[in-house]
């Protein structure tokens, strides 16, 4: 199974060129000059659902699983209505996470395969932003991972292995090296201990596709702290 998975669009949408069984995308798709509500909206129905029409699907079980980021306060008030709305406009394509899993099925030689993919789109409080939550509020809601589920995705980097690291901030030099992680996700990855893990946010985290403690995980935003296109796409086989 091919997957790609990629963070931090802030609309910029990527043009996409291989094939894929599943894209992942761990939130703030929207643009950063916009971010009122109906705005947001307006673009996510038109401008990202035809980018999603005309990715480059593998087949007819092929996928764009995502959560929301702090800069997606549309996704924030996403219910029901709004995320059937969103997959009827994809062909069932696209599938929105804002803390919840979702069973992804795709067929190989062998017949059916299917894994298990928890997506959650809440951060911790550093502003006031979409999906911000209390240490409290997010340990309950992270709990609600499944035990060794085959992929995690958030949108927030936890403090682990880097991901929450500014590598790099050319604007503000004092925040160079600084690990703004989140240590209740952190904890709450270790317990769970999710096959692969994805996560963005901090532009400049750990972009490294390696193994940490028996999981494989990065950072997959694709743009730096100055919202300008640094990273590629994370491509790999899924086994």
């Amino acid at each position: 199974m091919h997957v790609l998975a990629m963070s931090d669009l802030h609309g910029q949408l990527p043009k996409v060129e291989e094939s894929f069984d599943l894209l992942l995308i761990c939130g703030d798709v929207c643009p950063i000059h916009d971010q009122y509500y109906a705005f947001q909206k307006e673009w996510v129905l038109n401008d990202f659902v035809d980018w999603v029409n005309a990715l480059p699907f593998h087949d007819e079980y092929s996928k764009v699983v995502m959560v929301g980021g702090n800069h997606d306060f549309v996704f924030e008030r996403y219910g029901n209505k709004e995320k059937d709305l969103l997959k009827s406009k994809t062909n069932g394509r696209c599938i929105f996470l804002k803390n919840n899993e979702y069973d992804f099925e795709w067929v190989d030689d062998n017949g059916i395969n299917s894994i298990k993919i928890f997506g959650t789109s809440y951060c911790k409080i550093f502003g006031n932003w979409a999906f911000m939550m209390s240490h409290e509020k997010l340990k309950a809601r992270y709990d609600l991972c499944p035990d060794n589920a085959d992929i995690f995705i958030s949108h927030d980097s936890p403090d682990l292995n880097g991901l929450g690291t500014v590598h790099y901030n050319k604007v503000d030099d004092n925040v160079y090296g600084q690990n703004v992680g989140n240590k209740v996700l952190a904890e709450i990855i270790k317990v769970k201990k999710p096959k692969y893990f994805f996560s963005g946010h901090i532009h400049t985290g750990n972009h490294n596709f390696e193994e940490f403690n028996g999981m494989r995980m990065a950072n997959v935003s694709l743009l730096n702290e100055q919202y300008l296109r640094t990273y590629d796409i994370l491509s790999f086989e899924y086994n």
